[in-house]
């Protein structure tokens, strides 16, 4: 049986989607799909009393966010005339999301009761940078537009990575500078204590010399006669 791997982010998003979805409606950072897909500016969060998915968050700039008719709390109803009853988040990001410029149908329930009502929007994909270039330069301006900014921010997420790096390895660098100069005091403090013995043990042997030559001198001086000779 052939086992698929998945990557370490590919993981995360499983597990976020999988284990967390009950808390966690912005789901979209752990997006494998990249910038050929994207949402219309919405978050959503699953109820786990009732399984609605309910708006949590509306991205400023995005299309959702320029129709001014979605509240937060709204409840979705349908994605293209599909009910998206049972849905999970990830179920729910696959067929919201698609390529920056197309539509997608939404319908959607806001109160209760008698004031209950339903409405429907179209929205279009797409960043808030492709919606804003989208008015001022036409959609074929607009996707080129949007991917050199996407092209841009990854760039600028790279050159971040790439000085948190160059910080870790300067801190390093400077906890091996502190290490060998600790060494190397250490080291100093060392050689003058062995300095230090060194001339201890000389005044040592210097005392013993005195001492033996002292005695050596004592066993060879001739004894005084105390006899008489007459």
């Amino acid at each position: 049986r052939t086992v698929d791997l998945l990557s370490p982010k590919e993981q995360a998003s499983e597990w976020l989607l999988g284990s967390a979805e009950l808390d966690v409606g912005s789901w979209s950072g752990l997006d494998e799909s990249g910038p050929d897909k994207l949402g219309v500016g919405l978050f959503f969060r699953l109820n786990p009393n009732d399984g609605t998915l309910r708006v949590v968050s509306i991205v400023p700039g995005s299309s959702a966010h320029k129709s001014g008719l979605i509240q937060l709390d709204d409840k979705l109803l349908n994605i293209d005339s599909e009910s998206v009853f049972g849905w999970n988040l990830k179920t729910l990001r696959s067929r919201l999301h698609g390529p920056p410029g197309s539509h997608v149908t939404l319908d959607l329930e806001r109160g209760d009761g008698v004031k209950r009502k339903t409405f429907r929007i179209n929205a279009m994909r797409g960043s808030p940078q492709y919606i804003a270039y989208q008015d001022l330069y036409g959609p074929a301006n607009a996707s080129q537009l949007d991917n050199l900014v996407l092209q841009k921010r990854e760039e600028q997420k790279f050159n971040s990575m790439v000085e948190k790096q160059l910080k870790v390895e300067q801190a390093k660098f400077a906890q091996v500078q502190d290490q060998r100069r600790l060494a190397e005091e250490q080291e100093a403090e060392l050689k003058k204590e062995l300095e230090h013995l060194t001339k201890e043990l000389f005044e040592e042997e210097q005392k013993l010399k005195m001492c033996q030559d002292q005695i050596k001198s004592l066993k060879t001086k001739p004894k005084k006669s105390t006899g008489f000779f007459g």
